[in-house]
């Protein structure tokens, strides 16, 4: 049967428009949740036909202070790409009824209703949960608590509340004043939470607040769901720090990938770091779990580390990402004006005591607070001047001279003797990078806090810091420098104290390095 030109033409044009053709997007639904609570959301559906096993969906939850359009451009792309998409404003946010009751039991409720809503209207065929901050934290739990999720991507969340607000005992002051000071219709609980924990009273309270509201108490539900889980986070997160995600990720036995990134807490994620790479990750994920398309990525490296400063991606196995350990043994200074070594022997000299104070902080630390944390993302790191660090308020220690790049993978972990002379004193941990002219740029850190320590008795503190990943160049040192403050950690309320570090054969301080 001939076909005329100009049928041709009509028809080719015809097919074009059907395949340029944008998925429907739905402004505002206005869903009404289990309790009877107005949640606000928008939705796009795909032009066409869903496949006969119903639509892939995605659900976006909004990080925290955000709203219902904070995953426009990623839901657009999803729905191009066939995806049934809504993002939705939790309670207590954007024009959501309710109040922001941090990942409880309504917010995980909602969910379900949101799922079923969908059910009701759309083929929905495999489901996906995905966020940043916030949103990841929620989608996480929600996961665990509904079954019918088959993939989530969390993006900057927890696993562990008590980690993010309370690490090592230590207040983190600047950013749970700011996640309080941000949310304009926050539960009362909440105010009275973060109260307690400021004051260091009802600190079981807190810890019962805390459990429902991380992942790492539902790992057994996430197995038995078998939900695929993608998690994100970076390395100068000091809210969401990766250690508790990292231990999460270890516990799931389900399909499982992890990205650790430059770059602190949800800006890597929003401003398309890592050359896009977290993002197109999220999507292949989601792409694999919920459309079934033979991309490969379960065939892939399980953890995708990129290296600070240099922002190179590396790929391992599975974490730890290695087994190779150096450890270096503290030996003492001579004076203030001295600092200590790094050895790769244990000490074994005559008894010895160095001594540092409380009251005041130095030089050693995480840099401007938040605006530090954001520069790192985009390779400038923290700089100081390690001869300017004052050793009546610190006390450093220097490693050899390193002869060749000294790549840091992992989790550093330091082993310290301590003498206090008050029940309550804080450690602020740093390891720097540091060049023959003093000048140093910080690797990572972590604080500690002992509210109930011994007086005048010799005690061993272990302390995990916060995952890295750092490649120290030959001819630079590695540097621990401990003091007392930090700039995003409230500090104990007497500062009047001394801290001694004893140094014994039978008392060995050290300090532990994973590396390749």
């Amino acid at each position: 049967m001939k076909t005329s030109p100009l049928l041709a033409l009509l028809g080719g044009a015809l097919l074009a428009a059907q395949s340029l053709a944008a998925p429907t997007f739905i402004h505002d639904l206005d869903i009404t949740t289990f309790d009877g609570t107005e949640l606000d959301a928008n939705l796009f559906v795909p032009e066409g036909p869903a496949p006969a096993d119903g639509y892939p969906t995605v659900l976006f939850t909004n990080s925290w202070a955000l709203e219902k359009h904070q995953y426009l451009l990623q839901a657009a792309e999803l729905a191009d790409n066939g995806y049934l998409v809504m993002s939705y404003s939790t309670r207590g946010f954007g024009q959501s009824g309710g109040l922001v009751d941090v990942a409880g039991s309504h917010s995980i409720a909602d969910v379900g209703v949101l799922i079923d809503w969908l059910e009701d209207r759309y083929p929905v065929g495999k489901l996906g949960l995905a966020g940043i901050s916030y949103g990841a934290g929620v989608s996480l739990l929600a996961a665990a608590a509904h079954p019918r999720v088959d993939a989530v991507a969390a993006l900057s969340g927890w696993s562990d509340v008590v980690e993010g607000l309370y690490p090592n005992e230590t207040v983190n002051l600047v950013w749970g004043t700011l996640l309080t000071a941000s949310a304009l219709n926050l539960d009362p609980q909440v105010d009275r939470i973060w109260s307690d924990l400021r004051s260091g009273q009802n600190i079981g309270g807190v810890l019962e607040f805390a459990a429902p509201r991380s992942a790492l108490s539902f790992v057994d539900q996430l197995n038995t769901n078998g939900t695929a889980v993608l998690m994100s986070n970076n390395f100068a997160d000091y809210l969401f720090k990766p250690n508790s995600m990292i231990d999460l990720y270890t516990l799931l036995e389900g399909p499982k990938k992890l990205l650790l990134n430059p770059g602190t807490h949800a800006i890597t994620e929003t401003l398309g770091g890592n050359d896009g790479h977290i993002w197109a990750t999220g999507f292949r994920w989601f792409d694999h779990h919920l459309k079934g398309v033979d991309n490969g990525i379960d065939r892939e490296p399980k953890v995708d580390m990129t290296v600070r400063i240099s922002n190179r991606l590396e790929q391992f196995e599975d974490f730890p990402v290695t087994g190779n350990r150096s450890t270096w043994y503290l030996h003492p200074r001579l004076s203030y004006f001295n600092s200590g070594g790094l050895k790769s022997g244990a000490y074994s000299g005559w008894n010895w005591e160095n001594r540092f104070h409380g009251g005041a902080d130095t030089l050693a630390g995480t840099g401007i607070p938040l605006i530090s944390d954001a520069l790192e993302g985009f390779g400038i790191p923290v700089y100081t001047s390690m001869l300017g660090i004052n050793g009546y308020h610190a006390i450093e220690y220097h490693s050899p001279l390193q002869w060749s790049t000294l790549k840091i993978r992992g989790t550093p972990q330091l082993d310290l003797w301590i003498v206090p002379s008050k029940p309550e004193v804080q450690l602020q941990l740093h390891l720097y990078d540091t060049d023959l002219l003093g000048l140093g740029r910080l690797i990572t850190h972590a604080p500690v806090t002992l509210h109930n320590a011994v007086v005048g008795q010799a005690q061993k503190i272990s302390v995990d810091f916060f995952t890295t990943s750092y490649d120290v160049p030959a001819g630079h040192l590695v540097t621990l420098a401990i003091d007392t403050e930090g700039a995003i950690y409230q500090k104990p309320e007497d500062t009047n104290y001394r801290i001694e570090v004893p140094y014994r054969s039978n008392r060995q301080s050290k300090l532990t390095i994973p590396h390749l």
